[in-house]
């Protein structure tokens, strides 16, 4: 099967779901990521503030870009593809502050819905994975609202994924609950949890270790700490993580 993952920006599917993915393409699925809001000036641990603010975007959108492929390089497998839709982020699209994204509305603007619709349709999926919104931020919700009206119905595999290292700054598993409710009425089934990624793997330090060195492909959006987070929060799954999956997705046996 195909399983199409919608990331947001570049890094927040390898963040959240690095052990996952590889266990699906060791299962024999092909898995795509689709990176949407790619053109940014966001990378505060690179260079970015020695440069004219007239550079800024090109400069950032080229670096992490190579933190995708550093990546696609480190999974190296074939079946594994990241698709660019080169959309401007939430700060430039909307011309507000990096502090000004979370509790937005989502994004309805023709350009934005267009593109993401026409990219998922492009990748005929046989199931989805889709963040879960955590946090507010409007790009996040903004793919995954646009994402959920382009699944053709309710018998579509479709799973969720929790942002990092938002899910691990949450207080609480009501706040998670809450939009997990609130999902499952979008895509008419029930959600449950489930643990993906830890098969294939010695132990959760192994498991910790991987996510770590995934982490670390994208150096200039993130610091040690926030690495570290990342890399942890896999541990209160025992070596896994957690997404929240369908009826259709269980009856595939995904």
């Amino acid at each position: 099967m195909k399983i199409t993952v919608v990331s947001p920006h570049r890094g927040d599917a390898a963040f959240a779901l690095g052990l996952s993915i590889g266990a699906w393409l060791r299962e024999g699925h092909a898995v795509e990521v689709v990176s949407c809001f790619t053109r940014s000036e966001f990378a505060p641990y690179s260079d970015v503030g020695l440069l004219h603010r007239n550079d800024r975007v090109s400069f950032v959108t080229a670096v992490r870009k190579r933190e995708d492929e550093a990546w696609r390089k480190q999974v190296g497998v074939a079946k594994f593809t990241i698709t660019d839709l080169n959309l401007k982020d939430a700060p430039l699209r909307l011309h507000i502050g990096a502090n000004e994204v979370f509790g937005r509305v989502a994004d309805a603007s023709e350009k934005v819905v267009a593109k993401i619709k026409r990219a998922l349709e492009m990748s005929k999926a046989g199931a989805w994975v889709l963040p879960l919104g955590l946090g507010g931020h409007v790009d996040h919700v903004t793919a995954r609202n646009v994402a959920l009206s382009a699944l053709a119905t309710a018998a579509t595999p479709v799973a969720f994924y929790e942002e990092l290292p938002e899910a691990g700054a949450v207080t609480g598993e009501e706040a998670i609950d809450a939009v997990v409710v609130q999902l499952a009425l979008a895509v008419q089934s029930k959600l449950e949890p489930a643990l993906a990624g830890g098969a294939g793997l010695t132990d959760v330090e192994d498991a910790v270790a991987k996510k770590r060195r995934v982490a670390w492909c994208y150096d200039s959006q993130i610091d040690e700490a926030a690495t570290t987070d990342i890399a942890e929060f896999c541990r209160r799954f025992g070596g896994a993580e957690r997404i929240w999956t369908n009826a259709a997705w269980r009856s595939q046996g995904l």
